[in-house]
C-alpha cells in the first residue's frame, strides 16, 4: 500500500554511476552528436562565431527594402541578447535566406577544409574517433549497423571514420554526383562470409559493420541540382553557381526547408529512431525543437534509456532530466575554473561530483570507461 510519503531516494555513488553507465553500453545505442563535438576541435564551429560572420557579411551586401527591414530586426534582436536561432526567426525573404545559407556554407567549408587535411594527415584526431570505433567494433553480429544522427554541416565525423577504417554511409549512391538510394547502398555494404552450419561451410552475405549517418540539416556536400538533392564532394569547398547548397540554417524557415527535403534528410532517420530503444548524445545541446520532439517521446513517454555526455549542461537538458526516468547526464563541473565531472540521474538524490575526473571529455571517457 502506498504510504503517501515522498519516496526516499538513495545517494548516487561513483561505483553506482560507473556501473550503470557501463551497463548502458551492453546494447548498442542510437547516436546523436552535435556542434559540441566540432567545437571540441575548434570553437569557431559554434554559433557565436557564425553569428559574427553573418553580421559582417550581410552588412557588406546591398539589400532590397524588405530584406533590409528583416535584417534590421535580426540585428536588434542580437543586440538585445537573443541567440542566433531565435533572432533569425523573423527572416522570411527567400533571397535573404539563400544569402544566409551561402555565407554559412562558405564559412563552415573554410573550417572543414582546414581540419580535413589535418585529420587525414594524422596531425590531429576528432575527439570521439576511438569511441565511435569501439561502438562499431562491438556491434552485435546479428545487428551490424550503428545509427547516428547529426545536425552538423561539417564532415569531421566522415574524416574521422576514414582515418581509422570505419565504413559509413549517408544513403547516397553513385559516382562523383551521388543520389539518395538506400537500397543500392545496402547491397554495396554486404560482404561474403564462410560460416560453419551443421558441420558444413556455407557462404552467407552479411552487412559489414558500418555507420548509417543521418545529416538531417543537410551537409556541406549536399546540393540541389537538376531538381533533386545530390551529394558531391568536389563542390563542397567551392560550389559552382548553378547549384544550391542544401543546408537547414537556424530560424523558423528551417521547418519549411526541412519539409522540402524530407525524403532525402529525414525519412530514413525517422524510421531508425522509431525502432531504437536507447539513445546516446555527444556534445548535443537539445536546441532543435523538431528533433527534440522525437527525443522526448522516446525518453519520457516510452521510458527509453539515455546518456548525455557533454561539456556544458543547459536548462533544456536539465528540464529533460527532470522528466526522463532513465536518463543519465555526464557534464563538466558547474563551478568556474573547475575541471571535474558532475553526474545526474533523477532516480538518485542530488548530483554526484567527481572533482578528479574529466569524464565529460569523450577522450577521457573512452579511456576511463573502456580502457582506450
Amino acid at each position: 500500500m502506498h504510504s503517501g510519503q515522498p519516496q526516499q531516494l538513495s545517494t548516487l555513488t561513483e561505483e553506482i554511476a560507473v556501473d550503470s553507465i557501463r551497463d548502458f553500453f551492453r546494447d548498442k545505442p542510437f547516436l546523436f552528436f552535435g556542434t559540441g563535438m566540432s567545437c571540441a576541435l575548434d570553437p569557431r564551429f559554434g554559433m557565436a562565431t557564425l553569428k559574427d560572420e553573418l553580421v559582417q557579411r550581410i552588412g557588406e551586401l546591398t539589400l532590397a527594402a524588405e530584406q533590409h527591414r528583416q535584417w534590421q530586426q535580426v540585428s536588434q534582436s542580437l543586440s538585445g541578447g537573443a541567440d542566433l536561432e531565435s533572432s533569425l526567426d523573423g527572416v522570411t525573404d527567400s533571397e535573404l535566406l539563400q544569402r544566409i545559407t551561402e555565407i554559412t556554407g562558405r564559412f563552415i567549408a573554410t573550417l572543414d577544409r582546414e581540419y580535413a587535411l589535418r585529420i587525414s594527415s594524422g596531425e590531429i584526431a576528432w575527439p570521439a574517433t576511438n569511441f565511435v570505433k569501439r561502438l562499431v567494433d562491438t556491434l552485435p553480429e546479428g545487428d551490424r549497423i550503428l545509427h547516428a544522427l547529426t545536425p552538423n554541416y561539417d564532415l569531421l565525423f566522415e574524416y574521422a571514420c576514414d582515418s581509422v577504417g570505419i565504413r559509413y554511409t549517408s544513403g547516397f549512391f553513385g559516382g562523383v554526383e551521388r543520389r539518395t538510394n538506400w537500397a543500392a547502398v545496402d547491397q554495396s555494404l554486404h560482404v561474403q562470409e564462410e560460416v560453419c552450419q551443421r558441420a558444413k561451410l556455407v557462404t552467407l552475405f552479411k552487412y559489414c559493420k558500418h555507420v548509417r549517418l543521418y545529416k538531417v540539416h543537410g551537409s556541406l556536400n549536399y546540393f540541389f541540382h537538376r531538381n533533386e538533392v545530390v551529394e558531391n564532394d568536389s563542390w563542397m569547398w567551392s560550389p559552382p553557381d548553378f547549384v544550391q547548397r542544401v543546408m537547414i540554417t537556424p530560424g523558423f524557415s528551417k521547418y519549411e526547408t526541412l519539409q522540402r527535403y524530407r525524403q532525402e534528410l529525414l525519412r530514413s532517420a525517422d524510421a531508425a529512431i522509431e525502432k531504437a530503444s536507447r539513445f546516446l548524445f555527444l556534445g548535443y545541446g537539445f536546441n532543435d525543437k523538431h528533433l527534440d520532439e522525437y527525443i522526448k517521446r522516446k525518453l519520457i513517454t516510452q521510458g527509453c534509456r539515455g546518456l548525455i555526455i557533454t561539456r556544458d549542461s543547459n536548462p533544456r537538458i536539465e528540464a529533460l532530466l527532470a522528466d526522463a526516468s532513465n536518463l543519465w547526464l555526464v557534464c563538466k563541473a558547474a563551478t568556474e575554473g573547475k575541471d571535474g565531472t558532475r553526474i545526474f540521474n533523477r532516480q538518485y538524490a542530488g548530483w554526484l561530483d567527481l572533482p578528479a575526473r574529466r569524464l565529460w571529455d569523450i577522450v577521457e571517457f573512452t579511456a576511463q570507461m573502456f580502457g582506450g
